[in-house]
């Protein structure tokens, strides 16, 4: 099995610097952190009602997971507004024969494992950089899609807190763990399979292998044991058709949409137009996809973390169901390309101010500190504002790898990298 050589990882006798400064360091910003929420929201009720519509911690999970999960067995049908895999509303019976306040709680640690994920990222930063490691965490506190994801009780955590916990293994030689997770999280939300591209450049055809064979177990094999074949058939044709209902009527109007056309559409005061916007916007992510191989066959440094940033960074362009939540990667692309920066020589760095710029901008557009200056949920999603906080980020990081040298060769490494 192949191993990524330009990735982020752990190396045998690398030394990880003292932790006793970050601890205290970041101590002192969750204090400040907490004190901010609480002084300019006063606590849970207040962020929940200012950040969306619905007044109700973890709307999604009361509304439409937990009834999927008390009746999937019952009447084999999803609630209203389940958009997902009959995968995911097995996983979710075992909380819908709880009562409502038990279920809740457990969703609540399924939250708190979402995080988890997310915070993968920073094990890598840290042996290299604890300026990294640390910024990644304090961006991640004050990200707005994360409080939207858990406002909202949604699952952007988790499946890309999958892909991250994916890299994470493939990075230390444990392909098939790290496939196996991949199918996973796509079992459940299917966007997140844009990031199998990578392995698929680097013709990783065993990963592939069981990356297929996890998602068919996940996505197929268990609902139609579980549900009968014409009963799991059935659910995939009552979410399809509910979905195409939804894309018909309501979702392409929705404010709190950040897909491309959508944004453009709010922008320009009509929908006018929305066809020629939507065939840019594939044509944008095909050349993302085109860049990305690139990278990967020069062989750049970090060169898997680039490659997953750019393609979650792509996917406003393509995917329609780009709600808040789905930036949750942000906070990983942001810090990714402030290490790049970082690493400019110094002459280099203040003659590439503007690519500052762009990151300062992205970093502060995607912030709760800028969506409490805007005032209202609804003018932060009107204005597309994470559409542009991805929009300078995205060009931001092909600015950074268009023309990055590929990595120096380095001598034949193990099977399995070891851990530290």
């Amino acid at each position: 099995m192949r191993q990524d050589k330009t990735s982020l990882q752990p190396v045998a006798g690398e030394h990880w610097p003292s932790w006793w400064p970050v601890v205290v360091f970041l101590a002192a910003m969750a204090v400040l952190i907490f004190l901010y929420y609480r002084v300019v929201w006063g606590g849970v009720p207040g962020l929940v009602v200012a950040l969306d519509h619905c007044r109700e911690l973890y709307c999604d999970f009361v509304r439409q997971y937990y009834p999927t999960g008390r009746e999937l067995l019952i009447s084999g049908r999803p609630s209203n507004g389940y958009f997902y895999s009959s995968f995911f509303a097995l996983l979710l019976v075992p909380l819908g024969h709880l009562d409502h306040g038990a279920a809740v709680s457990w969703w609540s640690v399924a939250q708190l494992i979402g995080v988890g994920l997310l915070l993968l990222p920073a094990l890598n930063y840290y042996p290299r950089s604890r300026a990294a490691f640390s910024l990644y965490v304090v961006l991640l506190a004050l990200s707005m899609p994360l409080l939207h994801n858990l406002k909202w009780g949604q699952v952007s955590s988790l499946v890309t807190g999958g892909v991250f916990a994916a890299l994470f293994l493939y990075q230390r030689g444990r392909a098939g763990a790290a496939a196996v997770v991949l199918g996973l999280a796509v079992a459940i939300k299917y966007y997140v399979a844009v990031v199998a591209f990578y392995f698929l450049v680097r013709r990783d055809w065993r990963f592939l292998v069981v990356l297929a064979a996890a998602f068919s177990l996940f996505w197929l094999l268990i609902p139609t044991v579980v549900l009968g074949p014409e009963g799991n058939w059935s659910f995939y044709q009552t979410v399809r058709e509910r979905v195409a209902h939804a894309l018909a009527t309501w979702m392409p109007e929705d404010i709190n949409a950040q897909y491309m056309p959508s944004v453009v559409g709010r922008w320009l005061g009509t929908g006018a137009g929305r066809g020629v916007w939507r065939l840019l916007g594939y044509g944008v992510f095909l050349a993302n996809l085109a860049a990305v191989a690139r990278l990967i066959r020069r062989g750049i440094p970090r060169a898997a973390e680039w490659a997953v940033a750019l393609l979650f960074l792509s996917l406003p362009f393509a995917i329609e169901t780009s709600w808040p939540h789905y930036f949750v990667y942000l906070p990983f692309a942001q810090t990714l390309a402030w290490s790049e920066l970082s690493n400019l020589p110094a002459t280099e760095r203040r003659r590439r101010w503007y690519l500052w710029l762009l990151l300062a901008l992205s970093i502060i557009l995607a912030s709760m500190p800028f969506f409490q200056l805007v005032g209202r949920w609804q003018d932060y999603s009107r204005l597309g504002v994470l559409f542009v906080a991805n929009l300078s980020l995205f060009i931001l990081a092909h600015a950074l790898t268009l023309r990055q040298p590929a990595a120096e060769s380095d001598p034949p490494e193990p099977a399995a990298l070891p851990s530290t």
